[in-house]
């Protein structure tokens, strides 16, 4: 095969020769351009930027406390508010009201809209969501970014309502109950101590009474614990997916739930002991701080890693349900020492005399009842706050701009580029042009390709009529030239 020996001289004296086709190629791109910045209408983008705050609660839960504000849970609860901004009920009324529908009735595509006109970006290691909206207009443009935002916090308003609405009827239906255990307990006291003239305890008896109390107060509070958490944990079930229900514990989890109810169990176990102020109360209660948030770190990163390809709400969902699993672990096992300690107690009673075992009976019973009522009161209160409060998780920082130049198309850039493709294409062209021109043009092509040698050329009757006519020419300069030269 021959090979092709290119001139990169040759090149550019070919390039330098054919500039007027170039340059029509580049004015057809140029052309191309300025006809597409004529049709295509300006874009504009509106900018607002969102503070996303980790959940506060209300301490309703076993886990409540667990340490929040580690990267990975801002980044999952950034990434579960940008789906909530971009879902349907807050999307589409922002649709209707900035977009005018066609001639059929109908509005721009939901899923369109989101992809092209709606961009959520999480600034780098801050809690700061950035909303950027896109319209034909400087005023569209932010009117969808405020009403967005608007239908994102009045979403996000309506969610924490019907969560807190659950927990309310809850705790209202268990109030009922407690009020009415409470007059019952409170009327049995009173008829003992009438029937058995019992109006003054012993220093005994009272001093057992309070152990008992505080032991009851904890049965109390780790009950109710475990019955929110069993109720939260269906309230979840019933929105997972069969995806979510099968996404699997770990063991790691399974540990981490063992040693916190173990130190649950500990710390039930110091109840009449110590205090709160005690180096040992606080050793355990350090221990079990920390332990609650390895575990809470261990949930994250299970959801993260075995369902990757979930949506932000389902994650977070999913996380929910082993946080409320993990607090029925930990109440239960709890309860085992508490019911250690009711033993012990049950016994100090029946050590008593009959009457007086009868009393600190009934007495019991009332102080319970008292102490329920009374935490389930205050539950209850704290909910109806909730409720009725607006989440201030999510904070606007900036409101949305209104743009003062369009985003796209960017006039200059597009003309520039048109300009460089043209050239290239135009150079490309004609250079490709003469590289497939098979045509033979010189004495050498003829060597080359038949393999004879040249014996003469015939010139081309125009090339040497131009070439007499430059010879005459340049003769006729010379006698003037000779001619002035002889006269000065």
């Amino acid at each position: 095969m021959d090979e092709m020996t290119i001139d990169l001289q040759e090149l550019l004296q070919i390039v330098d020769s054919h500039k007027k086709t170039i340059a029509a190629v580049t004015a057809a791109f140029v052309a191309c351009a300025g006809l597409y910045l004529l049709i295509v209408p300006p874009t504009y983008q509106s900018v607002s930027m969102l503070r996303v705050k980790q959940d506060q609660g209300l301490g309703d839960s076993i886990l409540a406390n667990l340490p929040t504000g580690n990267a990975t849970e801002t980044k999952q609860k950034m990434s579960t508010d940008a789906e909530i901004l971009k879902s349907r009920s807050v999307v589409i009324p922002v649709i209707q009201a900035t977009e005018h529908p066609d001639s059929n009735g109908q509005y721009p595509d939901y899923e369109g809209y989101v992809k092209g006109r709606i961009t959520t970006l999480p600034l780098k290691d801050t809690e700061i969501l950035q909303v950027s909206v896109t319209g034909k207009t400087p005023a569209q443009a932010q009117e969808a970014n405020q009403l967005l935002v608007q239908g994102f916090l009045k979403k996000l308003t309506d969610m924490s309502h019907d969560e807190q609405k659950a927990t309310r009827e809850f705790l209202q239906q268990r109030l009922t109950a407690a009020k009415q255990e409470l007059t019952q307990a409170e009327n049995a006291l009173q008829n003992y101590q009438v029937a058995n003239q019992v109006y003054s305890p012993s220093d005994q008896m009272k001093t057992l009474a309070d152990q008992l109390s505080m032991v009851d107060k904890a049965k109390a509070a780790n009950q109710l614990d475990l019955e929110t958490a069993k109720a939260a944990l269906g309230s979840v079930t019933g929105q997972l997916d069969s995806a979510g229900k099968s996404v699997a514990d770990s063991p790691a989890i399974q540990q981490y739930k063992i040693q916190l109810a173990q130190l649950e169990a500990t710390k039930a176990g110091y109840i009449g002991k110590y205090t709160d102020e005690n180096p040992k109360m606080q050793e355990i209660n350090s221990q079990i701080q920390t332990v609650r948030g390895a575990l809470n770190q261990e949930i994250s990163r299970i959801v993260d890693q075995q369902a990757p390809s979930t949506n932000a709400v389902q994650q977070g969902l999913m996380a929910d349900k082993f946080k409320n699993e993990a607090a029925i672990a930990v109440a239960e096992g709890k309860n085992k020492a508490l019911a250690a300690l009711d033993a012990q107690n049950n016994a100090s009673i029946a050590a008593l005399p009959e009457k007086e075992q009868g009393f600190v009976r009934v007495k019991r019973d009332a102080d319970v009842s008292q102490e329920i009522y009374v935490m389930l009161s205050k539950r209850l209160e704290e909910a109806k706050i909730a409720e009725v409060m607006v989440p201030n998780e999510v904070q606007v920082v900036d409101s949305a701009t209104l743009p003062e130049k369009p985003i796209k198309p960017r006039k200059g850039l597009t003309l520039l580029l048109s300009l460089i493709l043209g050239l290239l294409a135009g150079s490309g062209f004609v250079v490709t042009r003469y590289l497939m021109n098979r045509r033979i043009r010189t004495s050498e092509d003829v060597e080359q390709q038949f393999g004879l040698p040249v014996l003469g050329m015939v010139p081309d009757l125009e090339s040497v009529r131009k070439e007499e006519s430059r010879s005459g020419m340049q003769r006729l300069d010379d006698w003037r030239r000779k001619l002035w030269h002889k006269s000065n």
